[in-house]
């Protein structure tokens, strides 16, 4: 998407895809999802396109309107034609104590419309009523605005009927110039945007929507800790769950609620673990959306990547709870999909943590992946430890590497397989996978994933 300020100012490209430069083996770890009462019935989904050069046919009249001129009730030009307003669009954002007036613009052709000069002003991509899409000039007050936010500062959309939208920071990233998966409408949410940076890279904020009350959902069983529950395809089953109390970086009276579980693709069709569906809610019926510094506290981590048919996903689901949360128990809600329906489990905030199984305690470290000499297969060393107090045996299901929807298949492993490592035992590895597709690969050995980027 192109950044398009007035005439005098050169137009800039914009970026739009939460993309990290890439590494040849980085950790992994992803995102969940949140329930959202939504707005529309349709979510409209933009093709942001990349454009560096300055759009045909932008004028003055394209452009938004000028920093003190007055919008139409019911109409505010933007490139290509004029805007129809409504009940549902932003007319406010507040961030912290900082609040801006928002102008609807509509985006054609990968333009989106803005001027400089105008520090109170935003602009919304109109549409975007399910992943809120707003952008803000990149000066130094706005930079300073969107690096300084954490999960304890107040994100607010107010709409011309008055009803306000609450939202909690969930991540903050520098994004490429050339993709636009961080605009998508799949979940509920807030994405702001600093416009007219220069280089090839933005500055892209990502906030989750936040359900202040919300009914507590009916004719669902409700299931115990360890019992496997079969829900669109998945079967889920919780590990237990625990109150964390002083967190750094969390203000007073706020603690983390950590939910470990795991979720094993039941059905026929591949399951995509970006799209899990989690909240948790209290005794007084208050929900809570997922955190993901909150899920990345646990050893397991939040979930993400692809599940084959019959294969096991472990993860952790965070939640910036109060530390005096009401009752005796909470309820964890689980959906695999936006518009599936749920499995709910009642866990205890009381119960101690519960003692991880020795297979838990297995570290893992990748020292080296490369193709072997003939190119026909990958092959990757490294080592394997036990810290736990028991023997524990690695097999061959504990180990796979996936390309997309592909499951590589192993070779031979040296040395073979299976290994039993007695307690305090450390092994090095090798293991060949044939050739993956070109791309990206994940490679999972117990509880650790790794990614290998660049394949050819």
């Amino acid at each position: 998407m192109s950044d398009v300020p007035p005439p005098s100012v050169e137009p800039e490209s914009l970026s739009s895809a939460l993309l990290a430069p890439q590494r040849r083996l980085i950790l992994t770890g992803a995102a969940g999802g949140v329930i959202f009462l939504a707005l529309v019935c349709v979510a409209l989904v933009i093709v942001l396109a990349t454009r560096k050069s300055t759009p045909g046919g932008v004028g003055p009249s394209s452009l938004t309107p000028a920093q003190g001129t007055s919008i139409p009730g019911s109409i505010v030009i933007g490139l290509g034609g004029s805007v129809p307003l409504s009940q549902t669009m932003p007319s406010a954002l507040e961030l912290k104590d900082q609040k801006f007036d928002v102008i609807p613009v509509e985006v054609t052709k990968g333009a989106w419309p803005y001027q400089r000069g105008t520090p109170n002003k935003a602009v919304w991509v109109f549409g975007t009523l399910i992943n809120y899409v707003v952008g803000l000039e990149a000066n130094s007050n706005n930079t300073t605005l969107l690096q300084s936010l954490t999960e304890a500062d107040s994100i607010k959309l107010t709409t011309p009927g008055g009803k306000t939208l609450s939202f909690r920071y969930s991540g903050r990233q520098w994004v490429t110039v050339d993709k636009t998966d961080v605009f998508r409408q799949l979940r509920p949410g807030l994405t702001l945007v600093l416009l007219g940076e220069k280089g090839d890279q933005r500055l892209v904020v990502s906030a989750s929507y936040v359900a202040e009350s919300e009914p507590t959902p009916i004719g669902i069983t409700t299931a115990k800790t360890g019992t496997p529950v079969e829900v669109s395809g998945a079967r889920v089953t919780t590990l237990g769950g625990r109150l964390v109390k002083n967190v750094e970086g969390l203000p007073a009276g706020s603690a983390y609620y950590l939910v470990d579980f795991s979720v094993t693709a039941s059905g026929s069709d591949v399951l995509d673990a970006s799209l899990f569906q989690m909240e948790l809610l209290d005794a007084a019926g208050k929900r809570y959306t997922l955190s993901i510094p909150a899920s990345q506290a646990s050893s397991y981590g939040p979930p993400g990547g692809q599940l084959l048919p019959e294969t096991t996903l472990t993860a952790t689901a965070g939640f910036i709870v109060p530390e005096a949360l009401p009752g005796v128990n909470v309820f964890w809600i689980f959906s695999p999909t936006p518009d599936g329906p749920p499995a709910r489990f009642q866990l205890s905030i009381a119960a101690p943590t519960p003692t991880p199984e020795p297979r838990a305690f297995v570290t893992v470290q990748v020292i080296q992946a490369r193709y072997s000499n003939d190119a026909t297969e990958i092959v990757i060393n490294g080592g394997i430890g036990n810290t736990a107090k028991e023997p524990v045996t690695v097999s061959l299901s504990d180990i796979n590497l996936q390309a997309g929807v592909t499951l590589v298949p192993v070779t031979s492993t040296e040395p073979e397989l299976p290994w039993t490592l007695q307690p305090g035992q450390n092994l090095a590895f090798t293991v060949h996978f044939a050739r993956p597709p070109a791309g990206t690969a994940i490679l999972r050995m117990m509880q650790s994933s790794f990614e290998l980027g660049g394949l050819q």
